[in-house]
């Protein structure tokens, strides 16, 4: 019992992390945005070494890197909700996946800044993406799922759980489609979204019923 609510309480306290850090990474690469008419020194700089890189590495992202999907989004809720048996948190990363789409859609259409080949000379294209960059859609939703989802995963697959979302926003730079900055708003975007849904329905502090016994 003693571990369990240690457990708890230390989920509680990664929630709470998570909304404040979301925050600010919106709120401050948000800013950093808006506040130039040309793009950051620092931020091209890494943009070109990670698109840079060496080509045999994009298959090896691609796939992790189709977590953060919008199709991506309705399949990994169905599963969740098949595997937890948990209707609860299967909403709750539904409601998540979705909320994190739709906001970054918002923000692109409020921020209006174009993808790196519109802003970039010479850019590795290694997928063609069309509209706006800032928010990346793909970060915010493969962060949103680590939100919801991870606090309710066994410890063992926490670091997993950390680890995707960092390779989907590690993906979108090196594929050519986002800048840095895009993906670093769409991890706050991702981690608001993910840890609120979390809250609307309950799930603060919870882990999977169906893997968790002592929890039933």
């Amino acid at each position: 019992m003693a571990r369990r609510t240690r457990e708890r309480d230390s989920v509680r306290v990664g929630e709470v992390v998570a909304v404040l850090g979301g925050a600010l990474l919106l709120a401050g690469s948000w800013i950093i945005v808006a506040a130039r008419d040309h793009l950051p020194k620092f931020e091209v700089r890494i943009f070109d070494a990670v698109n840079g890189l060496p080509d045999f590495i994009w298959p090896v992202v691609w796939v992790p890197m189709q977590l953060g999907s919008f199709v991506a989004s309705f399949v990994v809720a169905a599963i969740t909700l098949a595997v937890s048996r948990n209707w609860r948190l299967g909403a709750a990363t539904l409601l998540a996946t979705q909320l994190a789409f739709w906001s970054a859609k918002s923000v692109k259409n409020i921020v209006l800044r174009g993808r790196p080949n519109a802003l970039i000379i010479d850019v590795n294209v290694r997928e063609h993406a069309q509209g706006l960059g800032y928010v990346s859609g793909h970060a915010a939703v493969a962060f949103s799922l680590a939100a919801v989802i991870g606090p309710s995963l066994p410890r063992r697959w926490w670091p997993l759980a950390i680890a995707l979302p960092i390779v989907v926003a590690f993906a979108r730079v090196y594929s050519g489609a986002h800048l840095p900055l895009d993906v670093i708003g769409g991890a706050g975007v991702g981690l608001l979204a993910g840890t609120l849904s979390r809250w609307v329905f309950g799930l603060g502090g919870e882990g999977l019923p169906a893997t968790h016994p002592e929890a039933a």
